[in-house]
C-alpha cells in the first residue's frame, strides 16, 4: 500500500486573485483590463469574475477611465495585520531613528519575498528614505537581504559580504560607485517558529556603520523580547 501523501492541489481562481492583488499593489496608478489580463496570462471572462468578487468585499475598484486599483478594503487587512504586532515596536523604531538619524525599517521575510511591515524616518528635518507598509523589496544585494542570508547556514557561492555580516552580526549595503554604506541590517533573535523579521537602518547618503550598528542589535534583541513567544 503506497503512503505518499496527495499533493495539496491550489485554487487556480485564488491563486490568480493573490497574484492580482499583488500586481495592482505595484502599481498604485492602477491597470487596465488589457494590461492585466496580459501580465496574468489569462482571457478576460474568468479575470472578470475575479474582479467582480473581489470589487464586493472592496478589495479592489474600478475609477473613471476604467483601471482596476486596489480598493478601501485592503486598509482593513494591513491594519489587522499591524494589530498583531506588539505595541512597544514602534517606539522602539522611532527611537533608532531618532538616535542614529536613519530611517528604521522592520521587514517581514516570506522565504525569499521581504515586504515591510513598518517604517519611521527620524523626525529631524531633511529628506529620508521611507519604505511604505506593504512594500515588496525587489532582488539584489540589499542589506535586508543579506541578512537574511547570513541568518542561513553558509553556501558555497555566496557573497563575502554575506559571510562577513554572519561574522558580525549585520549586513552593510554599499553604493556601486562609492561603495559607500547606505544601509545596515540584522536579522530579529528566533521569534514564533517559521517567523523571520529583519531589522534595517537606512539612508540617503553615507553613514558612520559603528555608530548605528550597536544601536541596530540592540534595537532587534529588545524587539524579540517584546514579541511573544508560540
Amino acid at each position: 500500500m503506497s503512503t505518499t501523501k496527495p499533493i495539496a492541489q491550489v485554487s487556480t481562481t485564488v491563486d490568480r486573485a493573490g497574484a492580482l492583488l499583488v500586481l495592482l499593489a505595484e502599481n498604485p496608478a492602477g491597470l487596465g483590463i488589457t494590461d492585466l489580463t496580459r501580465r496574468l496570462g489569462t482571457q478576460r471572462a474568468p479575470l472578470y469574475r475575479i474582479l467582480q468578487a473581489l470589487i464586493e468585499h472592496r478589495l479592489v475598484r474600478r475609477d473613471p477611465q476604467k483601471r482596476y486599483l486596489l480598493g478601501v478594503g485592503t486598509l482593513q487587512l494591513a491594519r489587522a495585520y499591524e494589530a498583531q504586532l506588539p505595541t512597544g515596536v514602534e517606539p522602539v523604531l522611532r527611537r533608532l531613528a531618532d538616535e542614529t538619524g536613519l530611517t528604521a525599517s522592520l521587514v517581514s521575510a516570506d522565504g525569499d519575498v521581504l515586504t515591510t511591515i513598518l517604517s519611521t524616518p527620524p523626525s529631524t528635518d531633511g529628506e529620508h528614505v521611507f519604505t511604505p507598509p506593504g512594500y515588496r523589496h525587489p532582488e539584489g544585494p540589499l542589506a535586508i537581504r543579506m541578512a537574511l542570508a547570513a541568518s542561513r547556514p553558509p553556501e558555497p557561492d555566496e557573497l563575502d559580504e554575506v559571510t562577513a555580516a554572519r561574522s558580525r552580526g549585520y549586513a552593510i549595503a554599499r553604493t556601486a560607485a562609492g561603495r559607500m554604506p547606505y544601509a545596515i541590517a540584522t536579522v530579529v533573535p528566533s521569534t514564533e517558529a517559521g517567523t523571520v523579521v529583519i531589522l534595517a537602518l537606512v539612508s540617503l547618503g553615507p553613514f558612520e556603520v559603528e555608530r548605528a550598528a550597536e544601536p541596530l542589535v540592540q534595537a532587534a534583541q529588545v524587539i524579540a523580547h517584546s514579541i511573544p513567544r508560540r
